[in-house]
């Protein structure tokens, strides 16, 4: 594994107790795109193009390894244990890391243009249909944003997550999509 890949600095941060955060840049222009916060060896938080906890981390890992733009400056610093967002040990998040990854792998040939403009049909919710928990939560962000762009970011689900529910919905006839004029 290289030195340079986020899973080898973060094995080596959490190996040795490390309290600071690990800064994620962009490799061409070194703008900062988020931060991950380690106390005592223990990732609590991470902020990460304007998501945060546990969203932002997966979100970084999975840029990780699909623009592999980015790089890594590990800075020590003292964190506030009030932060803390993120409550699984490094070793299962590091376990969910690949599952995350593989999902976002298959979900990501049907996410749709940001630009795109979707609304709830008011029948699919006169009606009482059937919705499972991520469904629920993406109709809840829908109920206050409606461009695909502004979903994502919205939304506290995973990226994949979101995709998948948008497919689900759609199937289910729960949502219209409508062209954007501009």
């Amino acid at each position: 594994m290289n030195k340079e890949h986020l899973v080898y600095i973060l094995d080596e941060q959490v190996s040795v107790g490390f309290t600071g955060k690990v800064n994620a840049l962009d490799s061409n222009t070194s703008q900062m795109l988020g931060s991950i916060f380690i106390k005592d060896g223990k990732i609590i938080d991470c902020t990460y193009k304007g998501s945060n906890s546990i969203k932002a981390f997966f979100n970084l890992c999975v840029d990780e390894f699909d623009v592999k733009s980015l790089k890594y400056i590990v800075e020590p610093e003292v964190i506030d244990q009030r932060l803390e967002t993120i409550h699984y040990p490094y070793s299962v998040l590091k376990r969910k890391i690949v599952e995350v990854i593989e999902k976002y792998r298959a979900a990501k040939q049907q996410k749709p243009p940001g630009n795109l403009k979707i609304i709830i049909e008011a029948d699919f919710i006169a009606n009482g249909s059937k919705v499972d928990a991520t469904e629920f939560s993406l109709l809840k962000t829908l109920s206050d944003v409606n461009r695909v762009e502004d979903i994502y970011s919205k939304s506290a689900l995973i990226d994949y997550e979101i995709t998948n529910a948008l497919v689900s919905l759609r199937k289910k006839k729960a949502l219209r999509v409508l062209k954007n004029k501009e």
